[in-house]
């Protein structure tokens, strides 16, 4: 239980990060300026700065708001490895369909942090999530043993991000109304479902 004190700044760390999450979608997370987000969530530019030591920390906040739902879903042992590997990426999928202007930034860092030598911080986490349950996955006899657990999770990552990236952009100039209307979580399922069925130890499983 957090006490008085401690609700108050949470309540305004999460006043500012809304103010903020609509700016950037209205007018983008690059037009946006820290004075415009201050403003709108009506506390001085030095409160903001106590919060978010930048611009880019509220994309970071995100990520971390994200990885709450995610590691939930990691959870489960009650239903199999596949099962907990799409729930765990519709779980991350869904703070990128709430809020797609700030996803485009999260995108472009996301990809910046997969070329790093090294990774921590939210993304660390997800991908040692990740790799658990596909670990686990290989040792129940669900999936194929002979995969690299880390191979497989880039593989999964690539259709993850490749899926978003279209989801924001591309779909839009699809002609069929249907393609352009699906959600992101049906979208990443759609493409996940290729690198699924490779590593499963059963055809069609």
């Amino acid at each position: 239980m957090l006490g008085r004190r401690e609700r108050k700044k949470e309540e305004t760390k999460q006043k500012i990060f809304l103010a903020a999450v609509k700016l950037f979608n209205d007018k983008g997370f690059q037009a946006t300026t820290v004075d415009e987000i201050a403003e709108a969530a009506d506390v001085s530019k030095g409160t903001f700065f106590n919060y978010f030591p930048r611009k880019e920390s509220l994309v970071e906040y995100l990520a971390e708001e994200n990885l709450e739902a995610v590691e939930e879903a990691a959870g489960g042992n009650d239903v199999s490895a596949t099962e907990r590997i799409r729930r765990l990426y519709d779980a991350l999928a869904q703070g990128y369909a709430e809020n797609p202007e700030l996803s485009r930034t999260v995108m472009r860092s996301a990809m910046e942090r997969l070329c790093a030598s090294a990774k921590d911080g939210a993304w660390m986490r997800f991908e040692e999530l990740a790799i658990r349950v596909i670990r686990e996955g290989q040792e129940s006899g669900e999936f194929r043993r002979e995969p690299d657990p880390k191979v497989v999770h880039g593989a999964l990552v690539s259709c993850f991000i490749g899926s978003v990236i279209w989801w924001l952009g591309e779909r839009l100039e699809c002609a069929d109304q249907r393609t352009r209307d699906m959600a992101l979580t049906d979208v990443i399922r759609s493409l996940q479902s290729v690198a699924l069925n490779g590593i499963c130890a059963q055809a069609g499983r």
